[in-house]
């Protein structure tokens, strides 16, 4: 995502997930990443999961931007 390149960033959070479907942080950056390839109902969708998992005090912050500002 740093490079610009979201859509190849989805990929590897899909295979990332087979190995840590309850990791919090992998599905608000997921959702951070569909934002930015233009699929704000599915980047939604991995927010909603995120906040449904362990997150850090820092990382629910990061999330409720998101939540806010898409």
């Amino acid at each position: 995502m740093a490079k610009n390149q979201s859509h190849l960033a989805l990929a590897k959070f899909a295979e990332t997930e087979k190995y840590a479907p309850k990791w919090g942080r992998l599905h608000m950056k997921w959702g951070e990443a569909l934002g930015y390839a233009g699929q704000p109902e599915k980047a939604k969708a991995q927010y909603a999961l995120a906040a449904g998992l362990d997150l850090t005090p820092g990382e629910k912050v990061e999330l409720a931007h998101h939540a806010r500002h898409g």
